[in-house]
């Protein structure tokens, strides 16, 4: 089946296949995103920063749509967990990245000729912002993309597609403006208004170097040594969340780390055993500084 340039191809069998590999939550972006009258603070742990965060054919030329999909990952906490659940499991995005590319190559092969580009996570692209105009759920008050169903507990994950396939209408929903998460922020990151990622928890927990008094204040608020999850355990939008129906997101959980676990490992030792978890990519140093501040 190849589609001509000037002819609109039909998304539903599309999202039909992405269905039976048991993923629901998808829906399609066009290739440029509404840029925000006032630009975010961008945290500086992500990729894009600027302009190139809105327009898809800058990751790949002649993109006219974009396949989005989100991935639930919620289980119940475990008591104890020093790990926030987002990095329990082995790493999402080499889950997520198996995914993508199963349906990328459903569509070369449906399409010859056309071509696809997976994202996950890593790229210059807003992907909150894309997954809002797929019609995948609303921003909250606390920046995370909020679904019907699957509430934030989701990764965000998309195939750019040089198919031209109309755009589902956005979702226009707004958060329920309770004020909970920033209630609960351990740093006060919402207090203004705007998310202020200096004092954002999960982002101190991956900030390389010396913490202040202060950071170190922040950090020891709540039991975690990676990531932070207060913001969306107290968000009435995840108050009835179905358990993950994605099999990955089950196996192998590791839900706390020691630092007797770590300290007797080189770094390669470290790398063979907890590389492809997502609590390692900044290392096996800072892991144990955040455990000696919250004295673990």
């Amino acid at each position: 089946m190849t589609a001509r340039k000037e002819e609109a191809v039909e998304s539903q069998p599309i999202k039909d296949f992405c269905r039976s590999l048991g993923l629901s939550a998808v829906g399609i972006a066009p290739n440029r995103l509404p840029e925000p009258e006032q630009p975010p603070d961008i945290c500086p742990l992500a990729a894009g920063k600027g302009p190139e965060r809105y327009d898809l054919t800058g990751v790949l030329p002649g993109c006219q749509a974009a396949v989005v999909v989100l991935f639930p990952y919620y289980q119940p906490p475990v008591e104890g967990a020093n790990l926030s659940l987002y990095c329990q499991f082995p790493d999402y995005h080499g889950i997520i990245r198996q995914y993508l590319d199963r349906i990328a190559a459903w569509l070369d092969r449906h399409w010859p000729g056309s071509r696809q580009a997976a994202i996950v996570d890593t790229s210059v692209l807003a992907e909150r912002q894309l997954a809002v105009e797929a019609g995948l759920g609303f921003e909250g008050d606390n920046r995370c993309l909020i679904h019907g169903t699957w509430g934030s507990w989701c990764f965000i994950g998309a195939v750019l597609t040089t198919l031209p396939l109309e755009p589902d209408a956005p979702d226009r929903r707004e958060c329920c403006h309770c004020g909970a998460c920033a209630r609960y922020c351990p740093g006060g990151c919402f207090a203004s208004g705007r998310y202020d990622y200096r004092v954002c928890k999960s982002y101190l927990t991956q900030k390389k170097g010396e913490l202040t008094p202060e950071e170190i204040t922040i950090l020891r608020k709540t039991p975690l040594v990676f990531g932070c999850d207060e913001c969306q355990r107290c968000c009435p939008h995840n108050a009835q969340v179905p358990v993950t129906p994605i099999p990955e997101f089950k196996m192998r959980r590791q839900d706390r780390l020691t630092a007797r676990e770590l300290e007797n490992l080189t770094n390669r030792q470290f790398k063979e055993k907890y590389g492809e978890r997502a609590f390692a990519w900044r290392g096996k140093k800072l892991l144990l500084r955040n455990l000696a501040l919250l004295d673990e």
